[in-house]
């Protein structure tokens, strides 16, 4: 391999000689250039966030947004939002009223159940159900509206899962 400059000291033009081809200074950058932009645009692919607008029956819109990172997918239907992982159901989340919440928190008494955590605006607990051990998770998501999520992911596992989901009020 031969460098050979041409022109004067600020012309910038460097030729690399090798063998029959030769290449531009100009040239090399122009393709680095290229290479380093295509290589952010690849990185990017697939790790923005997802976001969807749900219109549950208390009036409101909830904004979702799922970090997508780890193969996190999720799509909407029949007012039931689905967060898989790999194409496999993490967790179904159903957006419901305060009195529907508070409908459910009395009914779960009069099953066997464990409560995992609970505050005034927040439950999360776990029932046997027909397929295993199921945990729920119920908190306010906007000013008429609560997440009401379920898993067969254990409580730790349905956290994480959890805390990639992020819920706005009013967006579209």
């Amino acid at each position: 391999m031969v460098w050979i400059v041409t022109g004067g000291p600020f012309c910038g033009k460097i030729r690399l000689m090798k063998g029959k081809g030769e290449v531009s200074l100009n040239h090399l950058k122009l393709k680095a250039v290229s290479l380093l932009f295509s290589a952010v645009l690849l990185a990017g692919c697939g790790l923005t966030d997802e976001k969807i607008t749900m219109k549950p029956e208390t009036g409101e819109s909830i904004q979702v947004t799922l970090d997508r990172g780890d193969d996190f997918s999720m799509e909407a239907s029949s007012g039931v939002l689905v967060v898989y992982q790999k194409k496999k159901v993490m967790m179904r989340c159903a957006f419901i009223s305060r009195e529907q919440e508070q409908a459910q928190r009395a009914s779960i008494i009069t099953m066997p159940f464990e409560i995992h955590r609970e505050e005034e605006n927040y439950i999360s607990y776990s029932m046997a159900g027909p397929d295993g051990m199921v945990n729920y998770y119920m908190y306010p998501v906007g000013k008429k509206t609560w997440l009401y999520a379920a898993t067969h992911l254990p409580p730790e596992a349905a956290e994480k899962v959890l805390s990639r989901i992020h819920f706005k009020e009013g967006s579209e």
